[in-house]
């Protein structure tokens, strides 16, 4: 629920503050998407026989499955709590872009659970 005694200041700060404590969790995710994972299923034994060579290799497959599923993603409409389409919410949309930049936004949802966007009337509220 909106708090109406809130500064802008203090909404900043407590945002701010979630923000930090999802951090590490994104971090990882994401690091696990751009491949800087080590290989464990590379035993010992196997960088013994192979003398190091693959030591800094690594095949990146954490990327596949949220690339594929982006791909497969696009808003197509939005629908009011009466099922009906808000064709007003659609070109809205598509006048803002958003139809252009929504893959970054899915992408990053997909990797680290999360995505965030600003959004604002043309009057500046």
């Amino acid at each position: 629920m909106l708090d109406l005694t809130e500064t802008p200041l203090q909404m900043t700060e407590r945002l701010y503050g979630k923000l930090q404590r999802r951090r590490h969790t994104a971090s990882k995710w994401s690091k696990a998407y751009e491949g800087e994972r080590p290989l464990l299923f590379a035993s010992p034994e196997f960088s013994t026989q192979t003398g190091g060579l693959f030591d800094e290799f690594s095949d990146n497959w954490c990327a596949v499955v949220p690339d594929a599923t982006v791909e497969r993603l696009m808003p197509i409409g939005f629908r009011l709590e009466d099922g009906s389409i808000d064709k007003d919410a659609g070109k809205a949309w598509k006048r803002s872009e958003a139809d252009v930049e929504i893959g970054l936004a899915l992408l990053e949802a997909l990797i680290t659970g999360r995505s965030y966007a600003l959004v604002w009337n043309n009057d500046g509220s």
